[in-house]
């Protein structure tokens, strides 16, 4: 095949540190082509480099045979390079039509001014091309998350560029919305497009990727044919090591009951929901995005008004009021956006492991027992094999995987009764997924009963003892560990 893009000894440096190294890498027309490995491996380096928000420091990118530099993002858009980032790159003001054709609006015939009417019209051919039923007379801060995602990915798609990047283009889509983009990419494929595409999860990289590259400290380890590798063999490239149980076995002792929700209901979002979880419990939430259950974890740590019905947590009514409340009564939370609602991204470590702990543990006289701070802390880190200069580093210069550590380590000051977890691997590396289900199935042994929503379904299969399915704001399933399967929860979650 013919050769579209190539990197070619790739340099790049931070603070003296070499990100990437010597790196040479080659991009066929009309592949996709998979970019794979640990957070800190080189992946967004390489996407920024290429889409012109970085300048390397050595070596040379060559598009179509020519050598190019990229001064700006709009240089390497004009040369037919449209990037996806794995942060929504929006303008919230202004409509969906506007947005998907920044830069590139349809003029008048003789007066330059932007054709309003020519440019509504593209953007709802898109969208039916495209089979979304988004409106494109809405402002984008109107829009879900994953609505605003949908906006991005036919941007990418409108402005008929050679190379497609795309930077964990599902985060934040549900199973309907993947199945959209999916036949987005076989569309661009079609018309012999290349598409560089980063993901932490391996089932889009099998279903999706001609070839793979694995990329490991700022170096590429090898680039791999669709029939060259399985799923053991590239994880173990990706991380250096063998990685001998992705899902740890489920040992913990089941208790008594900790959670018992009875009739539980919000208005608009989820009507009679009953359930039970018990000490040592690990138990799903699957759904589709409109299903409720992100709206049910929300309302049981007091974050979406307080819902009609009954709930018993530990032995005493939970009052929901907020969440405050909530972690006075054992209920600890992890929510599925961690940058925006879970952490403190410019404080140090110590204060967003000890926030929800301080009066009970850390006051000592109406004082800060900063020593005691410290050291609970670092046994906090150790324990989560947390990858930090000191305590004193802000999540922000983190990596995703160990900013969800952090968050994780937040509830690990003292013994909580239930912990909600929402989407807790989104954004992390196969190395970190791994050590984030032992610590939660530690958790669990500890006699902790846990809520787990996520949109992967395998994780779901793979770490709760039961799940419960929900569609339209109704409980629609109950699944055993052994019944549950990827079909059946589907079955379930599309109920109406």
């Amino acid at each position: 095949m013919e050769t579209i893009l190539e990197l070619r000894n790739i340099r790049k440096i931070f603070g003296g540190n070499i990100v990437l190294d010597n790196m040479n890498l080659a991009f066929q027309r009309g592949e996709v082509h998979a970019l794979v490995g640990e957070n800190g491996a080189g992946k967004s380096t390489i996407i920024k480099i290429i889409s012109g928000v970085y300048q390397p420091d050595g070596g040379q990118i060559v598009l179509e045979g020519q050598p190019v530099k990229f001064p700006g993002p709009r240089d390497a858009q004009k040369a037919g390079i449209s990037t996806m980032f794995q942060e929504v790159q929006e303008i919230p003001e202004m409509t969906v039509a506007e947005n998907i054709f920044l830069g590139q609006e349809p003029a008048g015939r003789y007066i330059k001014l932007i054709d309003k009417k020519k440019l509504n019209r593209a953007a709802q051919k898109l969208m039916e091309d495209l089979g979304l039923t988004i409106d494109i007379s809405k402002k984008m801060k109107e829009l879900t998350v994953s609505g605003r995602k949908m906006v991005e990915l036919v941007r990418a798609v409108s402005c008929k560029a050679s190379v497609v990047i795309m930077d964990e283009p599902t985060a934040n889509l549900n199973a309907e919305e993947i199945k959209v983009l999916f036949r987005m990419i076989d569309r661009l494929k079609q018309n012999k497009t290349t598409i560089l595409y980063i993901s932490h999860r391996m089932n889009e990289v099998f279903t999706l990727a001609d070839r793979v590259t694995v990329l490991r400290d700022g170096r590429k380890i090898d680039t791999l044919e669709r029939s060259g590798y399985d799923e053991k063999s590239l994880i173990s490239l990706m991380i250096g090591r063998e990685l001998t149980e992705m899902y740890p076995q489920r040992n913990a002792k089941i208790g008594k009951p900790v959670l018992s929700v009875c009739q539980l209901s919000l208005k608009d979002y989820f009507r009679n929901v009953s359930f039970e979880i018990k000490e040592g419990e690990v138990v799903g939430l699957a759904g589709l995005e409109s299903s409720g259950a992100t709206l049910l974890t929300k309302a049981l740590f007091g974050l979406c008004g307080t819902p009609e019905g009954k709930v018993i947590c530990g032995g005493e009514e939970l009052r929901m009021k907020n969440s405050w409340e909530s972690i006075r009564q054992h209920v600890a939370y992890v929510p599925e956006d961690r940058k925006t609602q879970g952490l403190f991204l410019n404080q140090n470590l110590i204060y967003n492991y000890t926030i929800s702990s301080l009066r009970p543990h850390f006051l000592k006289r109406g004082l800060l027992d900063t020593r005691r701070e410290r050291k609970e802390s670092q046994k906090i880190s150790e324990a989560l094999r947390l990858k930090a200069r000191d305590l004193y580093v802000k999540p922000e210069e983190l990596s995703g995987g160990n900013q969800q550590k952090v968050l994780l380590g937040r509830w690990m000051m003292e013994p909580y009764r239930l912990l909600i977890l929402e989407e807790p691997t989104r954004g992390v590396d196969v190395g970190a997924k791994a050590e984030i289900y032992h610590q939660i199935n530690r958790m669990a042994e500890q006699g902790t009963a846990v809520l787990m929503y996520s949109t992967e379904m395998m994780e779901l299969l793979g770490m709760c003892d039961r799940i419960l399915v929900f569609s339209a704001g109704c409980l629609t399933a109950e699944l055993s560990r052994e019944e549950a399967t990827q079909e059946k929860i589907m079955q379930y979650a599309l109920v109406r």
